[in-house]
């Protein structure tokens, strides 16, 4: 089992011009201006990033192609460099797809839509073959409040499978393992693990391998929409057949406050303590290929001290799921 990370917005700090720095360590910029102004240049050094990985000694990293991003316009050239170099650091890849903006109509009931969005992804597709990556990850789209009732669901569903079984297939053609990944219950639908089971089952049956990426951070996020999590909420893992898995999302959530991936060595949500260990017991049943921590920071304390939290936490991750 591969111990892997997607960066978020952890060392996005580094890329920001000496002025930048200053504005955000002394407050001027809030953490999002940070992100505005040093995501894209972060998402463009993959070879920084897989440097990152194996400076922290871990196996794998995952690639964000949510807006903005710049991978559409990587050249042959360039792709061909970061798949060698990958290669020859031990480190393997995966493809986040896009899951806002155009990204999110996966399941849109205009085909128009739809359609758009199938094509969006396929160029990210592309990305991620052209590199090397052996997975991809896609969200199941988001639907306004309005839609979730019965009938518009069943739609929804029907239009999801479409563009799942089309991509899964063309993902297949690069060697690439395709992952469904549950949404945030801000997103209204698919939050569930038994609403993506069943399109998955649904996919498969259309002849589409298509994997279960199950991120428990993200169904956490139920108990701030009227959904209260259960007493060992970590036993959800308990619903996700073994042969659907192959990676796995990692981060936790903070109900009532509204924080999303919090670092686990100071989370105050359901994967604290005993939480995260007996979550990797359940996980280590389900026997996965990669694991993807994606912890993200939320304060200018933790930005000042992310080399630390960068480092410690990784220890403690590989103390928990690696014995």
């Amino acid at each position: 089992m591969k111990i892997g990370r997607n960066w978020t917005n952890i060392f996005i700090l580094d890329k920001l011009t000496p002025e930048e720095q200053k504005k955000v360590l002394d407050g001027t910029y809030d953490l999002f201006s940070m992100n505005a102004l040093g995501a894209l240049k972060f998402k463009e050094d993959v070879i920084g990033q897989i440097q990152l990985a194996k400076k922290y000694d871990l196996d794998h990293i995952e690639l964000d192609c949510d807006v903005p991003n710049p991978y559409d316009d990587f050249s042959t050239t360039k792709c061909k460099e970061i798949k060698k170099y990958s290669q020859d650091s031990g480190i393997s890849l995966s493809v986040h797809l896009t899951y806002s903006n155009a990204g999110a109509s996966v399941c849109s009931l205009q085909e128009l839509d739809r359609r758009a969005a199938v094509e969006i992804q396929k160029k990210y597709i592309d990305f991620a073959g052209n590199i090397g990556a052996k997975y991809v990850v896609m969200h199941p789209g988001t639907a306004p409040f309005y839609m979730v009732s019965p009938i518009y669901l069943e739609r929804l569903k029907k239009q999801l499978v479409k563009s799942v079984v089309e991509l899964a297939k063309y993902s297949s053609n690069y060697g690439i393992k395709f992952h469904l990944e549950n949404n945030v219950s801000f997103d209204n639908i698919f939050v569930e693990p038994e609403e993506c089971i069943e399109v998955i089952k649904i996919a498969q049956g259309l002849n589409a391998v298509v994997y279960f990426n199950f991120d428990i951070g993200h169904w956490f996020t139920r108990a701030d929409k009227g959904k209260p999590l259960p007493e060992n909420p970590v036993e959800i893992m308990k619903k996700i057949p073994k042969e659907f898995v192959c990676e796995l999302h990692v981060n936790d959530y903070i109900p009532g406050k509204i924080i999303f991936h919090p670092p686990l060595i100071h989370t105050e949500g359901p994967l604290k303590g005993d939480g995260l260990k007996k979550y990797a017991e359940l996980v280590k049943k389900l026997n996965p290929e990669v694991l993807v921590f994606e912890t993200a920071l939320k304060t200018l304390e933790q930005i000042k001290n992310r080399h630390k939290i960068v480092e410690e936490e990784t220890k403690y991750i590989k103390e928990i799921f690696e014995n």
